[in-house]
């Protein structure tokens, strides 16, 4: 597999490596850090985290909007050293609030740097590359997650507050490291809007705000699907042994690590995502329907379906993120290229509250059917995304006439 040229596009390949490797520890650790070592309790996390991703989604789209006007690639050094004094600043939390006030800055600034990681590729890669350029990027990013979450692993197993710590400081230092390496990338120049009419247009695109609110739904459905609704699932429904659930998500990271950039062949424009993200979903509803075949059989039934439903469900997932980046750097005006990524990460923040009681609900309070109802939900999205994105495209044509 051949590398993306020197330059901006490995830098930020090495960046995103550092950075998430941290993360993956953080997360890892951070449920039994703020619970166990801080003392708070699940509920005042959920309220901090909740109150975080209202700060997401009322200010992503904004800092959108810096990234354009002040360029990218300063804006997201910015965002990744405020980051790290978020985390360093996490040793100190002792109540809600100011978990609560961390929490807010961490979720504006990982939105902040994703939106700029993206308009960074758009300013520095051709159009025909930028998708591939963002496969690589989205592969180096599990690869971090999946290390870090390895490392994590050891102070998770001492369950002890300098453990803890010691994972917080480790997290800082990689956000420093991904901001001293992002800073060597070659500058792109800030954008010039044009000289009338408004300012913040993304969000007065209709069909893109639709794409990005469907996407954002879809997305988190099937990245909460293995992590979330399967081991739930295991342990209420069937006769499988819990430790299938590591066994799925090593077949995801595998697939996510290696084959992205494969799946992403072809697709380069909003146009040729239309039939990739209608494959993408109804590949994912069938290992819905794979996982709901589970019930009630014998184990080692259970482990053949589980591990077919994995590897059914990475390969729709590959060609559903394949078809989110063409759509989001073609629909894009290059001068915008940074407010509509951070439209887009709106429509996934929005994702990301609603999946988990969605999925809760379907799975657990419907059992078998429930994944039935839930690979209808994908099937649904599959045809109607094609359907949105034509109507973007119909509406950028119109305005370029």
């Amino acid at each position: 597999m051949k590398l993306p040229p020197r330059g901006t596009p490995r830098i930020l390949m090495v960046a995103t490596l550092v950075n998430t490797f941290g993360n993956g520890a953080y997360l890892t650790t951070s449920a039994l850090f703020l619970t166990r070592s801080v003392g708070l309790t699940p509920a005042q996390v959920a309220v901090g985290l909740m109150i975080a991703a209202v700060a997401g989604m009322a200010l992503t789209t904004p800092m959108g909007y810096l990234v354009d006007r002040r360029g990218p690639r300063g804006v997201q050094v910015a965002a990744l050293v405020a980051l790290a004094g978020a985390f360093a600043a996490m040793t100190t939390v002792k109540t809600l609030w100011s978990f609560a006030l961390l929490a807010c800055v961490i979720a504006v600034g990982d939105a902040t740097v994703k939106a700029a990681n993206g308009a960074m590729i758009a300013g520095a890669v051709p159009a025909q590359e930028r998708v591939r350029t963002r496969a690589f990027v989205r592969s180096t990013n599990n690869l971090g997650i999946a290390l870090g979450t390895l490392a994590g692993s050891i102070p998770l197993a001492l369950d002890s507050r300098s453990g803890y710590l010691a994972v917080l400081l480790l997290n800082t230092v990689t956000f420093l490291g991904a901001a001293l390496i992002v800073s060597r990338a070659d500058r792109v120049a800030p954008a010039t809007p044009p000289p009338s009419g408004p300012r913040i247009v993304a969000l007065r695109d209709k069909p893109f705000v639709a794409f990005a609110m469907v996407d954002g739904l879809v997305a988190a459905l099937y990245n909460e699907l293995l992590s979330l609704a399967l081991p739930l699932w295991l342990v209420a429904y069937t006769h499988g042994p819990v430790t299938l659930v590591s066994a799925a998500l090593l077949v995801n990271t595998i697939g996510c690590v290696t084959l992205q950039v494969w799946a992403s062949r072809g697709t380069h424009t909003a146009a040729d995502a239309t039939g990739v993200t209608r494959r993408g979903a109804l590949v994912v509803a069938a290992s819905c329907v794979l996982f709901g075949l589970t019930s009630g059989g014998s184990p080692w039934l259970v482990g053949v379906l589980v591990l077919m439903g994995a590897a059914v469900h990475v390969l729709g997932e590959l060609w559903l993120s394949s078809a989110t980046f063409a759509v989001v750097f073609d629909l894009a005006p290059d001068w915008a290229q940074g407010q509509y990524q951070g439209v887009h990460q709106t429509g996934r923040q929005i994702g990301n509250m609603a999946a988990p009681p969605l999925l809760t609900a379907l799975v657990i309070g419907w059992g078998a059917p429930g994944w039935a109802g839930l690979a209808a939900i994908f099937a649904a999205a599959g045809f109607l995304s094609p359907h949105i994105i034509r109507w973007c495209l119909r509406r950028k044509y119109a305005l370029a006439a």
